[in-house]
């Protein structure tokens, strides 16, 4: 349920958790709730109803039932759950898009629920100018019923009224669209394109244009469909001998070339968060050419020594999660996280990078997104997803909540950038952890994990910008919880008027 405006906390007797908690009925019993505490703010509370003879009985239960009651603020709403708590991973491709009539697409990956869906899932909503969410359809199976896993990991892209999607399942990457028809919706059967695909908490990337669709899977394989996805092409990356993928993003420069961006792994031992062990893991570009060759083209790590592979068994230099976007202009945008400075698998810094136009221009510095700083209670930062507003990037990352000596949980924040150089923005998009720690309940939070903006602001026809955000929201002190699947909208027309 959504917090009514301008409220802090509710009793059991408060709309709307009253008509919340009284929706649990028996036939000629009675049935009560109870809350953990006399008032619940904002988080994942636990909740016990009972179930007793008469009108009031004083003695056992005849049964009870226990459930979680999420309480989100105004503006943030329930899309879909999942047991995985990695439900909107896979941050190297798009989770949510608009198409061009503002119809928003989201899929995410439902799996690990007792007598609950598995596999690649999708909803679409419209919005009232307001921000109010109507659905349009239900939760449904993006492949065949029943056939989905655990490890779908979709993401999907949106071309005019047509949308695209790609997950895997049986170690292969998997396509479909949707296409809006004078109003009517027509889904094309889906395809198994035959590219091996086995992530283990990411999965296949997409990218669409007037070359075709291009497919990049965590196994290094590119795939490629010039005539609407019917028929498809396959080849590995030029990797260097003894390279593994680990996560791998795609993006198409305006002459309608992919743009591949991979963290491969050069060196990975057994890892330890407590210690350096000697990890190499680095970030690789090529750029495939109309005649189908591979050029490889310069990172924000190259000749940056601190990058480099550890010449010590003591240290880890990684890179991951690469998010690579291109502007109209031609520029380039990068996201990524790493351990350049703690040198520690795990303790990781989220980063943006920019190139301008023109192989001349160049990479600028990596610029860290959110550094860690114990004394104010922040903590390491992961896996940014990336939007565009014109040249304006923005970068959304989410990081560590301290709480005493360690990290409770996860918040997220969205940072701007233009032609590289910070821009003014540094929007909160959750505080549920901020906000629990301050009240002393840590354990009664929502962590935020991989919210995931959509590829570029949506300009409603009433001249407001908004940025439209899918994110999986974990409870901290419920481990078996089901897992919650959020679609959150910013408005950014004031802060993104200047620019």
């Amino acid at each position: 349920m959504e917090m009514p405006p301008d409220a802090t906390d509710l009793a059991a007797g408060d709309p709307p958790l009253h008509a919340l908690l009284a929706a649990a009925h028996s036939p000629g019993h009675t049935v009560t709730a109870q809350l953990p505490r006399a008032r619940i703010g904002l988080g994942g509370w636990p909740v016990v109803w009972s179930v007793r003879d008469g009108s009031a009985s004083p003695g056992l239960p005849l049964a009870q039932h226990g459930a979680t009651v999420f309480v989100l603020p105004t503006g943030t709403t329930p899309v879909g759950v999942s047991a995985d708590e990695n439900a909107t991973a896979g941050n190297n491709g798009a989770h949510i898009v608009r198409d061009t009539g503002g119809h928003v697409h989201m899929i995410w990956v439902d799996s690990g629920r007792a007598d609950g869906l598995v596999g690649a899932m999708y909803r679409r909503a419209d919005t009232a100018p307001d921000g109010a969410v109507r659905f349009e359809t239900g939760v449904l199976e993006l492949g065949p019923p029943g056939q989905g896993e655990w490890n779908a990991y979709p993401s999907l892209a949106a071309v005019g009224d047509t949308v695209h999607f790609v997950w895997q399942g049986g170690n292969t990457a998997h396509y479909r669209r949707l296409t809006n028809e004078a109003g009517a919706w027509r889904w094309s059967e889906a395809v198994d394109i035959g590219a091996r695909s086995t992530g283990r908490d990411v999965g296949p990337a997409i990218a669409v244009g007037a070359s075709g669709v291009h497919i990049i899977t965590p196994d290094g394989i590119y795939a490629h469909a010039a005539d609407g996805g019917r028929t498809w092409v396959t080849e590995p990356l030029p990797l260097p001998p003894g390279g593994r993928v680990k996560t791998a993003s795609v993006a198409l420069d305006p002459q309608g070339r992919p743009l591949v961006v991979a963290s491969v792994a050069l060196r990975t031992p057994p890892l330890s968060e407590d210690h350096g062990s000697g990890g190499a893991w680095t970030l690789l570009l090529w750029r495939r050419e109309a005649d189908g060759r591979w050029q490889s083209l310069p990172t924000p790590l190259s000749g940056r020594p601190e990058w480099a592979p550890p010449d010590d068994l003591r240290s880890d230099v990684l890179a991951d999660w690469a998010r690579i976007a291109v502007d109209q202009a031609g520029g380039m945008h990068l996201t990524w996280h790493g351990t350049a400075v703690s040198r520690i698998y795990g303790n990781d810094r989220a980063y943006y990078a920019w190139h301008g136009p023109g192989a001349e221009a160049g990479w600028g510095a990596p610029m860290p997104l959110r550094d860690p700083d114990p004394a104010r209670g922040y903590g390491f930062s992961y896996a940014p997803s990336l939007a565009l507003a014109g040249e304006v990037a923005l970068p959304l990352v989410f990081y560590g909540r301290r709480a005493g000596a360690g990290e409770a949980g996860f918040d997220a924040d969205l940072l701007g950038f233009r032609t590289g150089v910070p821009a003014v923005i540094r929007q909160p998009v959750t505080r549920y952890m901020q906000r629990a720690i301050a009240h002393g309940e840590p354990t009664n939070g929502l962590a935020t994990r991989f919210p995931a903006a959509a590829p570029a602001v949506y300009h409603a026809p009433d001249g407001r910008i908004w940025l439209d955000i899918l994110e999986t929201l974990v409870p901290t002190d419920l481990p078996d919880a089901m897992k919650l699947v959020v679609y959150q909208r910013i408005d950014l027309t004031g802060v993104l008027s200047g620019h």
